[in-house]
């Protein structure tokens, strides 16, 4: 077996194909890597486009033109990829989406804007100096262009900022909210823009994502869900202004239209994923497949690409045994076929995975992915990652990203990894996922501790050798634990959540996220401040150190998702009540680790803290 340090070395070097997009013949994609554009065949054919910039995503123009965005810059390449027109916005382009009428839609964000966890939790580059922020000044905004002009048209949205968008016909769908940071995602609303006219469609409590436009005009969907947004679909009656939800298909990520009666899906389904065809009158699911495995997207949520007959598909695929790949499916039937080999000289650092399932807090069931469980000799050490969110989840997955891409390198250390997910995780449906709402570290706690008293139970883990770690809500899930119970020999917290009164106005998330999860408690009122503060570890230090449990804390510098001052505060109230705690921060960095170099000392520190802590 590889060591786990060596292996996540070779994973270093693993291409992720981002931005994947189908042409419309449906012969060839289009993709992003490693920030440059390349188009690729289904035979193993790849080139580069040939003097593109870096760039971030890549579209297909209906009549076959590749659309390049990233940056400030976007630009079309003719059918021989030979450059055309150019131009550029102020700001950064977070989309671009092609229009039927020989137009492009772009989203841009303004320099100085907020990005939230998923996007590192950075802001927009801003070369200000000083920086000054005033309320509505720093925005995500719609503009237009007409392929050719040399400057972008503005798109009237006053005073709101645009989180996703689409364009058919001279109008524009889009999901805004009047709070420009990533806490007002939280409060969005779901707009028509036409004429120079705005007209809200829809207002929620929930959150919305991937807003769709119908080819005829006369209606248009989008998904109803739960943070980072994987929900139930809802239908808009352009003409009558009446908004339902349509059918009972669940945990969609994306979807579009095929035509005016029909429309295809894709999103998650348990610990794999499903997509197929729903009926855009009533939601009658016309076909539905389901996959074991991960489909790659935006925002890391499974997303399609398809060709203009509406029979392919093309997205990036892996599986427990793949690595990541561009592939391609009959849309009717989700038969993923990898049709490049970017990644294949790593596949045979894949180890067993299986989805296991265990009795829950209330006798709910739960499930999750093991690796590497399967003992030889005896019960194995146990390493457990709570994934982050809460809303989000583990799918099956070659080399599983989140907390350092560590799953696979500890199980190569010898160790089975659970990554358990507890209610409040995508997969389950709306009502899995709303189940930790107002019971934030306690029901998904549980949930996750009799995880570990199953595989004890199953004589797959050795009760003197667990571990527990995570990043995000992972990280205060991970910091929770060790505050409730002492089983675990040692802990790594990577940029957590440890105080929820702090968070609530420094997190760029707040006024939005804590309301959400704590089911409306007040920072404001003594009765809030109390309820929050019985879920943050910082105030139960003195229950840690009952526990004693070693615990690693990592944290990027520039992180405003969960600022470095939730590591700082939990690092000071642990060594103030004696707990054995090591403090790294990471300059430059976000909310998760980017720099290769931080990386890896990242993965020294927590294999080498859990060797030291006895665990592996």
């Amino acid at each position: 077996m590889t060591g786990p340090l060596k292996v996540h070395e070779e994973l270093a070097g693993l291409v992720l194909p981002e931005s994947v997009a189908l042409h419309p013949d449906g012969d060839r994609v289009a993709c992003v890597l490693d920030g440059a554009a390349y188009v690729a065949g289904f035979g193993g054919e790849r080139m580069a486009v040939p003097g593109a910039a870096p760039c971030a995503l890549v579209r297909w123009l209906p009549d076959g033109r590749l659309l390049l965005a990233g940056g400030d810059r976007v630009e079309v390449r003719g059918p021989g990829l030979e450059p055309g027109w150019r131009a550029t916005v102020e700001g950064e382009i977070e989309d671009a989406i092609p229009g039927d009428d020989g137009t492009v839609l772009v989203r841009v964000a303004d320099p100085g804007s907020e990005r939230d966890g998923s996007h590192l939790g950075l802001r927009v580059a801003d070369p200000g100096d000083p920086f000054v922020r005033t309320p509505g000044g720093r925005l995500r905004r719609l503009v237009r262009f007409t392929i050719g002009d040399a400057l972008p048209r503005p798109v009237a949205l006053p005073g709101l900022t645009v989180w996703d968008a689409d364009w058919r016909g001279g109008r524009a769908l889009a999901v805004t909210s009047a709070d420009e940071t990533p806490g007002g995602y939280y409060h969005p609303r779901l707009d028509l823009v036409e004429d120079g006219a705005v007209r809200t469609l829809h207002r929620t409590s929930w959150q919305l994502a991937r807003p769709r436009l119908a080819p005829g005009g006369r209606a248009a969907v989008v998904v109803e869900g739960l943070s980072i947004v994987s929900g139930r679909v809802l239908r808009a009656d352009l003409v009558t202004g009446e908004v339902a939800p349509l059918g009972d298909v669940d945990d969609v990520t994306d979807l579009g239209w095929l035509d005016d009666d029909t429309l295809w899906f894709t999103g998650w389904s348990g610990t794999g994923v499903h997509g197929g065809l729903l009926s855009a009158a009533d939601g009658r699911v016309l076909r539905r497949w389901t996959a074991w495995g991960t489909l790659g997207g935006r925002d890391g949520q499974p997303s399609l690409s398809v060709d203009r007959s509406g029979t392919l598909a093309a997205a990036c695929w892996e599986t427990a045994g793949q690595p990541p790949e561009i592939a391609v499916a009959a849309l009717t039937e989700g038969d993923w076929r990898a049709v490049t080999s970017l990644n294949a000289g790593l596949a045979r650092l894949a180890v067993p995975q299986e989805e296991i399932t265990w009795t829950g807090h209330e006798g709910l069931p739960v499930s999750g992915l093991l690796l590497g469980g399967h003992p030889s000799g005896g019960p194995k050490p146990l390493v457990v990652i709570a994934h982050g969110g809460p809303t989000w989840l583990w799918s099956s997955a070659f080399a599983p990203a989140e907390s350092g891409q560590l799953a696979l390198p500890l199980a190569h250390a010898g160790a089975a990894v659970l990554l358990p997910n507890p209610r409040g995780s995508s997969g389950r449906g709306q009502d899995y996922a709303r189940a930790v709402i107002g019971r934030v570290g306690e029901a998904d706690l549980a949930d996750l501790l009799a995880g570990v008293d199953h595989l004890v139970a199953a004589g797959v883990a050795d009760p003197g050798r667990l571990a527990v770690m995570g990043l995000s809500y992972g990280g205060y899930l991970t910091a929770w634990a060790v505050t409730r119970t002492g089983r675990f020999r040692a802990a790594v917290v990577m940029s957590g959540v440890t105080d929820w009164l702090s968070f609530s106005t420094a997190s760029n998330l707040a006024g939005g996220f804590d309301p959400l999860y704590h089911a409306g408690a007040d920072p404001a009122t003594p009765e809030g401040r109390e309820r929050l503060a019985a879920r943050s570890p910082v105030y139960h230090a003195a229950d840690a150190a009952r526990g004693g449990t070693p615990t690693l804390i990592l944290h990027g510098d520039q992180d405003r998702t969960t600022p470095l001052g939730q590591a700082e505060q939990l690092y000071r109230a642990w060594t103030a009540a004696g707990m054995s705690t090591e403090l790294v921060v990471y300059p430059r960095e976000g909310h998760e680790l980017v720099e290769p170099a931080h990386r890896r000392d990242a993965a020294e520190r927590v294999v080498g803290w859990l060797t030291e802590g006895g665990v592996l």
